[in-house]
């Protein structure tokens, strides 16, 4: 489990990472940031506190709910490519690629909390 935790934590380092040069980086890399420490300290049998867990994942989850109607535009369009180019040149490419990320962070720190209730 280890192995999987650590693997994790290195891609959201990278998706904060790649935040630097956004227009919003300030809001994002502590959003990507949160995740990366979370799985980091897993790496070593260690956890933020239950109640940060908790507090961070509920912020990020209501944060989502704001992308919730930009990546329902984008389905209702067809799904068009996201990925094409780096460069967000449409409106609809930065919403949707900020909702995906929001609902990755949900994802899998809401695994972490299950994982954490269980034990």
């Amino acid at each position: 489990m280890r192995i999987l935790h650590l693997f994790i934590c290195l891609v959201f380092l990278l998706f904060a990472g790649w935040q630097y040069n956004d227009p919003d980086p300030y809001i994002w890399i502590p959003i990507y940031g949160f995740v990366a420490l979370e799985y980091g300290l897993a790496v070593f049998g260690k956890q933020l506190p239950y109640s940060v867990l908790l507090a961070g994942t509920g912020i990020i989850a209501i944060y989502l709910l704001s992308y919730i109607p930009d990546v329902y535009n984008w389905i209702k369009m067809g799904e068009p490519s996201i990925v094409e180019t780096m460069k967000a040149d449409r409106p609809w490419v930065e919403l949707t690629r900020e909702g995906l990320g929001l609902l990755l962070c949900v994802l899998f720190l809401g695994w972490r909390i299950a994982r954490r209730r269980r034990a």
